[in-house]
Formats: structure tokens, sequence, C-alpha cells
């Protein structure tokens, strides 16, 4: 028999499956006492309780070890540990930055998605299936962004300095010119050319922001009503309602958005 602090609902024993079971389980008296018309009236007055609490001098004497000496401390520790752990962890990072390195900052950030992959992989406590997902959505940005080292994309922006018909002048003052006398065939050609590559460097960030910030719910949402209402009434009884648009909204996200790269 539970003791009557820890009672069981109706509704727990039957989500833990002890309606079978041989024990007698107290029920918890789940009669209303009291209504709140919302979710802040709730907590206003919960707080509006503890504040009342805190006002006893006891208190205010017990809560300032508490959090001002004991949490501070522990917070001091913390920051002091972590901080020396990311110092070893962000070493190698760290010694590449230049003042003048536009693309250190790219670095720096993709290292921190490495970094928050390998610790989502090897810490993450959910189910294995969405945090592959996500760890899948952060090793694609991490590949995406490395395209920028690309000597084939790098040999392509130098495309227009490599010009035969140039023509080089040097002058007495020893300042040098050059000057180029394209064909218009020429020009078509180089103007396509770049226009074409704008277009390949704009799918690039597209997909690397996309990647960032996810996809967006109310398209998911679409699509699962839309490959619900597609299944067969056979295929909807197979699972509950609820467990069928889990199953297949996992199957529509593709792991994508940095917010939920964490659990």
């Amino acid at each position: 028999m539970f003791r009557k602090d820890h009672a069981l609902s109706e509704k727990a024993i039957k989500m833990f499956g002890l309606e079978n079971a041989h024990e007698d389980y107290e029920l918890a008296d789940q009669t209303p006492v009291k209504e709140w018309d919302s979710s802040e009236a709730y907590w206003n007055e919960w707080m509006g309780e503890i504040e009342a609490k805190d006002a006893i001098w006891y208190n205010k004497i017990k809560n300032f070890f508490k959090y001002r000496i004991c949490w501070r401390t522990r917070e001091w520790w913390y920051d002091t540990k972590w901080y020396f752990r990311n110092l070893r962890r962000f070493q190698p990072i760290l010694k590449e930055w230049r003042s003048f390195s536009y693309q250190y900052q790219v670095d720096l950030f993709k290292f921190g998605i490495k970094q928050l992959a390998e610790a989502l992989d090897y810490y993450g406590h959910e189910v294995e299936e969405s945090r592959n997902k996500r760890v899948e959505a952060m090793h694609e940005l991490i590949k995406e962004i490395e395209r920028d080292y690309e000597e084939e994309l790098r040999e392509k922006m130098k495309y227009n300095f490599h010009d035969k018909k140039e023509k080089v002048i040097k002058y007495a003052d020893g300042s040098v010119s050059f000057e180029s006398f394209p064909t218009e065939e020429e020009k078509k050609r180089t103007e396509e050319y770049y226009k074409a590559l704008a277009q390949e460097r704009i799918n690039h960030y597209n997909r690397i922001f996309h990647l960032i910030l996810g996809q967006e719910e109310e398209v998911i949402a679409k699509e699962v009503e839309e490959r619900i209402a597609a299944m067969s009434e056979e295929e909807k009884k197979t699972m509950p309602p609820s467990e069928l648009y889990r199953k297949v909204y996992n199957e529509v996200w593709d792991g994508s958005g940095i917010e939920g790269w964490w659990n």
C-alpha cells in the first residue's frame, strides 16, 4: 500500500500498466478544490505564496546564506571549472584567430557545431532516431560550410583574372596597368558565368541557413496531415492517433533547426 502522499491517480496506474498488479494501490484524491482561469493566474498566486513565506525574517536569513552565498560560490566554482575545460577544448581553434580573417568567424562557428554534434551523439538521452537525425543535420551543415575551402570553387572565383587577351603596360613612373579588350562573345560568356556562380553561392548559403533555421512547423504539420489523410483506414488502425502522428512527423522532419539541437 502506498502512503497517502504517494498515492497514484487512475491515469498513472493505467500509464504504468499497474491495473493488473496484485498489490492494492491507494487512489489519490482527485476531487477538485480550486480552479484558475489561466495558468498565469495560477503561477501568480503560487509566486505570491512564496513571497509571503519569504517575508518571514527567518526565511530571509536562510535564503541569504542559501542563495547569496552557497549558490554564488557554486556558480563561481562551475565557471572556473568550465573555463579551464573550455580552454583546453578550444585551444586548437583559438590559435588560428587573426584580426583580418573573416573566414575565422565561420571556422569558429563550424568548430562549435562539431563539438555540439559530438556531445549530443555521446551524451544525448533521447530517442535514437531523432537524435541521429539531429547529428546528421549538424554534419551536413559542417560539410556545407567546408565547401568554402574547395580548390575548385576558389579557381572558379579567379576566372576573370586569366584573360589571355589582356594587355599589360608599364609607365615611366613605374606603375603598371592591365587592360583587357574582350569580344562581345567573351563579355557575354563571362557575364553568364558569374551569374551562374552567384546563383550557386546563393543556393550554398540558403542551404546553410535552412539547416540553422530548420523547417517551418506549418509546412511540417501540413505535410503530416496530407500523408495521414492519404493512408488507408487499415493503416491508421495499426497504432493510436497520437503515435501515428508522431511517427509520420519524424518521417517528415529532417533534423534541422539549431534551436532543437540539444535536448
